[in-house]
């Protein structure tokens, strides 16, 4: 089968190489790995806004602008555009024979319920990354106000919503590294509740003066800028690393410190990669926390600052819960998820290339 990512957001182009030397964001990863999982078995092409020179990462994937034609002569039997809902009628006129889903990696706001117009109108799913994530969507696209409004638009049908995983790497496992009791880290962008983690931060050093909190996953000449008020003693800002130095320092440490409470995660995978490797979360219950976190051992009310002390001082003398990724949550396990659910679609192209 042909199969078409369409990332219209991001304005870098990036690729397998990009994740593994620089680091990427986490939806750009969860494309990356489903790309280079479904390409063994499908022709599969990435097109990105921010690409103007086209790579081809093997035979069976190819990383192209958004301007060019990904099969040439051909059309794809799958389009998966990443989070922008409105351009499926794009691609739905574009391509009217193939299956169109959007693939949604943040909550969907109350206004969204006009999204179902365009994904009901023009036959077009979506993928959601967590149970929670679906039944938020869910509610919002095929709840009562939306169903009345796609009466009304004459797009009544229900939208279908799938649910698949983001993915972690198969080969990350917990190792014998020493675990320094004195160190917390961070490893996600500022924009989800930073300053929030920092104050908290502030507090548990007065309770533990020798902790030191990691700031990772961002430039540290940006945060330097926006954050300076907000920096207090023991916080260190190591800025953005390859995935597999951000989890060496994530071995290293006590806990993620991720008590926030200001962005709920669709999945978060800073919860299943630092779990992956040994290294528990501290993190505030809502989101899809609870779920990929596996139940209540690693979660806090963000909130009360007190019990975030108490969970930490906890765990600094020996109450450290022993974590480990989940199975469904291994690139193995997600790949195989995707193949299943373009399997139908895959048997329809080849029942009509036998007629």
């Amino acid at each position: 089968m042909r199969i078409l990512f369409v990332d219209p957001k991001s304005t870098t182009p990036y690729d397998f190489q990009l994740m593994e030397s620089v680091g990427i964001g986490g939806t750009e990863a969860s494309l990356v790995r489903v790309a280079e999982g479904v390409s063994r078995k499908h022709d599969v092409v990435v097109a990105q806004l921010g690409r103007k020179e086209p790579y081809s990462a093997h035979a069976g994937l190819r990383y192209v602008s958004m301007d060019e034609k990904p099969f040439g002569t051909e059309d794809p039997d799958v389009v998966v555009v990443v989070r922008k809902h409105r351009l499926t009628p794009v691609y739905r006129e574009r391509y009217p024979q193939a299956a169109i889903y959007c693939w949604i990696h943040n909550w969907q706001r109350a206004e969204n319920v006009l999204k179902r117009y365009w994904l009901a109108r023009n036959g077009c799913g979506v993928i959601a990354v967590s149970d929670a994530h679906l039944a938020a969507a869910d509610r919002i696209i095929n709840g009562l106000p939306a169903r009345l409004l796609g009466k009304i638009a004459g797009a009544p049908g229900l939208v279908p919503i799938q649910r698949i995983y983001n993915p972690i790497n198969d080969e990350l496992n917990p190792d014998s590294m020493p675990v320094n009791p004195d160190q917390l880290i961070f490893f996600s962008t500022a924009n989800k509740g930073l300053r929030e983690v920092l104050r908290t931060f502030a507090r548990v050093r007065e309770r533990f003066p020798l902790m030191k909190l990691l700031v990772a996953g961002n430039r540290p000449e940006g945060l330097r800028v926006n954050l300076a008020k907000d920096l207090s003693p023991g916080v260190e800002l190591v800025g953005r690393l390859p995935q597999a130095e951000v989890l060496k320092l994530v071995r290293q440490s006590l806990c993620v410190f991720y008590p926030q409470t200001i962005h709920p995660e669709t999945f978060g995978l800073i919860y299943a990669e630092a779990n992956a490797v040994g290294t528990p979360v501290l993190a505030h219950d809502f989101g899809a926390a609870r779920e990929v976190l596996g139940g209540h051992e690693q979660l806090v009310d963000g909130h009360d600052v007190s019990a975030v002390i108490a969970k930490l001082a906890e765990w600094r003398d020996g109450g450290r819960p022993r974590v480990s990724a989940r199975p469904q949550f291994r690139t193995t396990r997600v790949i195989a998820a995707w193949h299943e659910f373009i399997e139908p679609h895959h048997r329809q192209v080849a029942d009509l290339q036998t007629r």
